[in-house]
């Protein structure tokens, strides 16, 4: 399962990063665990340990990491774009709508995911966990493409390269304050950040 982890790609290195580049490696991750649990609910040619440590992978991202990335969102993007653009607007507040409606989907995936992870053998949890994490899937993925499509250009386009700079500081420090499992990207550190 660790192998589904391991993504190569074209990052910039840490000093040539722009916001929308830490936004787009979030949005990397939160596609690559989402998978992770839909692939622990449905591979049954993996050890169960390893389908244990994916649902603690998973749990870990959902409760730790995600929640940093609404709150980079909500607390530091939205206020900043906010009024540049009425369709911008549209887009935050269908963003804000999305990440309220997510909630009870994240709690049903928590639920089922740790059950799985206690017992992989379980297999109607597997197919408990098969089904919340498809929908969840297909959810985020709407979601994440409206804020690919709309708002990381409205970042590029409408926030100057010191606001940017500023809300990828803040970023850094809501990672800091919030331990170990959810450390800023872009500084040369790679964990589950959000």
């Amino acid at each position: 399962m660790c192998a589904m982890l391991t993504v190569l790609g074209n990052r910039r290195n840490p000093g040539e990063q722009d916001l929308v580049d830490l936004l787009s490696e979030c949005h990397d991750r939160i596609r690559r665990f989402v998978a992770l649990a839909r692939e622990a609910a449905t591979r049954h040619d993996v050890p169960a340990d390893q389908i244990s440590r994916a649902c603690a992978d998973v749990e870990r991202y959902f409760t730790a990491a995600l929640p940093l990335h609404v709150a980079d969102e909500e607390e530091s993007i939205a206020p900043r774009l906010r009024g540049l653009s009425s369709e911008v607007d549209r887009a935050l507040d269908k963003m804000e709508d999305q990440h309220q409606g997510h909630a009870p989907k994240i709690e049903a995936l928590l639920g089922v995911v740790a059950e799985v992870g206690r017992d992989p053998s379980d297999q109607d949890s597997r197919r408990a966990l098969a089904g919340v994490a498809a929908d969840l899937e297909v959810d985020l993925e709407q979601h994440l493409a409206l804020e690919e499509a709309i708002l990381f250009p409205a970042v590029r386009d409408m926030l100057s390269r010191e606001t940017q700079t500023q809300v990828m500081e803040e970023l850094r420090q809501r990672r800091r304050q919030n331990g170990p499992h959810a450390v800023a990207t872009g500084t040369g550190t790679r964990s589950e950040s959000a």
